[in-house]
């Protein structure tokens, strides 16, 4: 595994590689900060109640690896046409295929390159990475997959927020990122609908997270509020030991179809699948945008950094 003091290094690379594309997005900066304190006491960590299984694949890639499938530098994303779009990206060639806000960089750490969406220390963020069908098509359901690491501070138990894959069936007419909410909106920005997977590495109690970290899927639902302001679990479970999750490559699978969601979890790319949530309800319309969103607020931050992303729609259609 490697050290912080070696990933808070190679995040300052990351700072140093920012690429200027994608679309002009509000975001960070101009922010809504959600319900997270800036000072807190410390609080002991919660005992492990749910298991990630056992790892059958071999070591977790470390920081500066190439993950599996990771192309040379000149790789770059591929899309599979206007009716049958998909996307591949391990970020070679930057991040011209996505929207971005916030701040996202792309960086390479040793012989990796990879999005950074927040880097470690940087409190009251808010950044998204998203990827936008071709215009005309339409689709309810797809497969994603993607590789996220997590880089934790040194107080593990005064430190957030989290990480989300969302899929947005609504953007509610504004720009992506616009607004976007830290702390306990985890990234999302008001008036978009959808659905999201979670990564929570803050307990907010008035909404009903569980003990952090977490892992969830979540409805987002404007009637409601803004995102984190409201009880929008649609299932969850947690807390899980951190070391599991945190500060190593760890490997998601979603397939969503027929307005039903499965998670699947692996601890390396090639080891055993762990179901998560399975025929979880979500939301049925057809998908405008899927990324990532991250967030911070004023306890320690964490570091969020994605990677070797797939992402296909399985029922397109075109206009």
């Amino acid at each position: 595994m490697r050290s912080r003091a070696g990933l808070i290094g190679a995040a300052a690379v990351v700072t140093g590689a920012l690429v200027a594309c994608g679309l002009d997005v509000v975001g960070g900066a101009d922010a809504v900060e959600a319900d997270d304190p800036a000072a807190g006491p410390a609080r002991p960590a919660p005992e492990p109640i749910d298991e990630l299984g056992d790892d059958d694949g071999g070591a977790a890639p470390t920081f500066d690896a190439s993950l599996p499938d990771e192309t040379p530098l000149d790789g770059g994303p591929s899309d599979a046409g206007p009716c049958s779009a998909s996307i591949t990206e391990n970020f070679a060639q930057g991040l011209g295929a996505w929207v971005q806000y916030g701040g996202v960089a792309r960086g390479v750490s040793g012989n990796n390159a990879y999005a950074q969406l927040i880097a470690p220390d940087a409190k009251s963020r808010a950044a998204g990475l998203f990827w936008v069908p071709p215009a005309g098509v339409k689709a309810t359901s797809f497969r994603a997959s993607f590789s996220y690491y997590v880089a934790t501070p040194y107080r593990y138990w005064y430190m957030g927020d989290g990480l989300t894959f969302a899929w947005l069936t609504s953007t509610g007419g504004s720009a992506l990122g616009a607004g976007a909410v830290t702390g306990a909106g985890l990234g999302l920005q008001p008036g978009i609908t959808g659905s999201a997977f979670a990564l929570d590495g803050w307990q907010n109690s008035s909404i009903g997270d569980v003990a952090e970290p977490s892992l969830s899927v979540l409805g987002i639902d404007p009637a409601r509020g803004n995102p984190g302001s409201y009880a929008w679990h649609l299932a969850k479970k947690g807390p899980y030991r951190r070391s599991d999750v945190y500060d190593a490559w760890r490997r998601i699978e979603i397939v969503v179809a027929n307005g039903k969601a499965t998670v699947r979890f692996r601890f390396s790319p090639n080891g055993t699948a762990t179901t998560l949530f399975d025929d979880v309800t979500v939301d049925a319309a057809n998908v405008v945008a899927l990324g990532f969103t991250a967030a911070t607020g004023g306890a320690d931050a964490m570091g969020f950094f994605v990677d070797t992303v797939s992402i296909e729609l399985i029922d397109a259609t075109c206009d």
